[in-house]
């Protein structure tokens, strides 16, 4: 029975040890890109993610695997994130709407999808219709700022300093061309 045990521990720990990841972590002005390699043993799952924000304060930006419908076909769609601290709410609240400001005086109305997570956190996350995705990153490519506008009023500025290199590094490592975005 001990050795049943001891051989299923074993064999768990070599099936866990199958799956490698690289994770590579890079900084452009105001924004930061991930791109995350996995190997299951059956495929390459490739993970891109940008954003700005964070340390407690809202992130803006999005992730996109190589698994998805990727540009020029589909275009990823930006996101506000908020999270609470717990047993604190969000500012955003679901199904609010918030509009998306740019510099230039272009704007892009989301949603609010907002709720608790498995852990009893508050969140609250913003989508654009599908449409509006290629609209919203091309004005995020050629402003300097963005204001986050919700209902009673801004819920967080961000600068588009460094935004540009960004979707450049994820296109790279998801493997998409910038085409659309950036031309």
């Amino acid at each position: 029975m001990i050795f049943r045990i001891l051989t299923g521990l074993g064999l768990g720990l070599f099936a866990a040890s199958a799956v490698q990841a690289e994770q590579q972590y890079f900084s452009y002005k105001d924004w930061n890109a991930q791109i995350e390699v996995v190997d299951t043993g059956e495929d390459l799952r490739i993970t891109c993610s940008m954003w700005t924000g964070g340390d407690g304060l809202p992130t803006v930006g999005f992730s996109i695997s190589n698994g998805d419908a990727l540009p020029p076909d589909m275009f990823p769609g930006v996101q506000l994130t908020e999270r609470a601290i717990r047993g604190h709410a969000t500012v955003l609240q679901n199904d609010q709407k918030v509009n998306f400001v740019f510099d230039d005086g272009d704007s892009a109305q989301a949603t609010v999808d907002a709720g608790y997570d498995e852990d009893g956190f508050a969140f609250a996350h913003t989508n654009f219709p599908l449409e509006d995705n290629q609209r919203v990153l091309q004005a995020m490519q050629r402003n300097g700022q963005i204001d986050v506008v919700g209902p009673k009023g801004t819920v967080y500025t961000a600068s588009l300093s460094g935004f540009t290199a960004s979707y450049r590094k994820i296109a790279e490592g998801c493997g998409f061309p910038v085409t659309g975005v950036i031309d």
